[in-house]
């Protein structure tokens, strides 16, 4: 045949001719098996052990175990992934140890120790599989993106920023490093 069989369809013949194939004998399995490997394009070592083996019921998986985290370290996690404007799951992470505490210590979130110990050990990954759906959610054909980065830059001399004694100077350089590189937030807030 020309045409290209799909899998599913496969599948079918094969279950079809099985049990046939198995009670027929010598010349007519022969004869059987040329036919099959002409119509699904199978080796023909291939075709005899799809024929003699068992049909294959295709399944999905469930999971035997329970998931680790609830609603409320999920709705925790939203609030946290929006205060950070949403960004990915492996800046996300990086930025818990220091947002967490900050939006506690400002009265913005309050976790219960658990939660609080659930959302600081999650993954990059698990971070981004919870978000799935609020990010496909609020995702929209254009993405708006307005680091502080940009707006920091032309007001701040970044080369004698440091140096500056002004608290402008410093506080903009403070906002500099959280929009580029979020594990100077630490440091760079004490110059402040």
């Amino acid at each position: 045949m020309d045409r290209k069989m799909t899998h599913s369809v496969r599948a079918e013949l094969a279950d079809a001719i099985r049990v046939r194939y198995r009670l027929a004998t010598g010349k007519q399995k022969r004869k059987m098996l040329d036919e099959f490997v002409a119509s699904t394009g199978y080796h023909e070592k291939s075709a005899i052990r799809v024929l003699n083996g068992q049909p294959v019921t295709n399944r999905r998986q469930t999971r035997n175990r329970p998931s680790l985290y609830d609603e409320a370290a999920r709705g925790a996690l939203i609030v946290l992934w929006e205060a950070s404007d949403r960004v990915c799951g492996k800046r996300l992470k990086a930025l818990l140890p220091i947002l967490l505490p900050a939006l506690e210590r400002n009265g913005h979130l309050w976790l219960d120790e658990t939660i609080r110990e659930k959302i600081l050990a999650m993954s990059a990954a698990t971070i981004d599989r919870l978000l799935r759906s609020p990010r496909s959610v609020t995702r929209s054909k254009k993405r708006r993106r307005i680091g502080l980065a940009l707006i920091c830059v032309p007001k701040v001399p970044v080369g004698n920023a440091v140096e500056c004694d002004h608290h402008n100077y410093r506080k903009s350089l403070c906002f500099l490093f959280t929009q580029k590189h979020l594990l100077f937030l630490q440091k760079s807030c004490t110059l402040c």
